[in-house]
């Protein structure tokens, strides 16, 4: 497998110097309808096209056989042989799955998704009897999600709710769970609306790069995520 995974896009491509990286956690975070969904799908699609199985958690309900299918197209019957769909419904089975996860690992598996890592985690904030442990259980998934990357040399990609910042030296809004989600993942990227509803900005904010491209726009198709025409 090579050194990254390409996006399918371009403009994508070239902003995170070739792809979704191995041996590291990419994080992709953003607000409703902005595109992570369909990034997670496309990169699995091109994952599973490159003849490498797929461990894929839909925490958020948003992996759609329609989506799937518009984003696949003629080739549906074989990716979606090498994509493993898993479908926790509380964070509790999400924490179980996650630490689980070398079980299914074998050298024929090249990326594993989480969409979304904190949407379970934000149902289960107002009933928990312990934040304190509820932090402790995310954390322990992202820490044992980057060890997995480095020690089987997998990439791992996960997305993120937001919420408002409500700290003024920030942006408007910030990742869920932001001091977890944001401590382990190598590279981050945002994904900003614009004017065009079609067409969102993507922001790379880690890894800090002063001589490279920073952010690029990237057109939300019905056939996934495409370079602006």
């Amino acid at each position: 497998m090579s050194h990254a995974i390409s996006t399918g896009c371009n403009s994508l491509d070239r902003l995170l110097q070739g792809g979704i990286a191995r041996n590291e956690i990419t994080l992709i975070y953003g607000e409703a309808a902005t595109g992570k969904t369909t990034a997670a799908i496309q990169v699995a699609i091109l994952t599973a096209l490159g003849g490498f199985k797929v461990l894929f958690i839909d925490s958020d309900n948003s992996f759609t056989q329609q989506r799937f299918h518009q984003i696949c197209g003629s080739k549906t019957r074989s990716v979606s042989e090498r994509i493993m769909l898993f479908f926790p419904e509380t964070f509790e089975e999400q924490r179980t799955l996650v630490e689980s996860l070398n079980n299914y690992i074998t050298p024929s598996v090249g990326l594993v998704v989480i969409d979304s890592m904190s949407t379970l985690y934000r149902a289960a904030f107002p009933k928990a009897d312990s934040i304190f442990n509820l932090n402790r259980d995310l954390t322990r998934q992202l820490a044992y999600l980057a060890d997995l990357t480095l020690s089987k040399k997998i990439a791992c990609l996960i997305t993120s709710q937001v919420h408002a910042s409500l700290k003024p030296s920030r942006d408007q809004i910030e990742p869920i769970a932001r001091r977890a989600v944001l401590h382990f993942p190598g590279t981050i990227i945002r994904i900003r609306s614009s004017p065009n509803p079609r067409v969102k900005e993507f922001i790379l904010e880690r890894p800090m790069r002063a001589d490279a491209v920073r952010r690029c726009l990237v057109e939300i198709t019905e056939s996934g995520l495409q370079d602006i025409s």
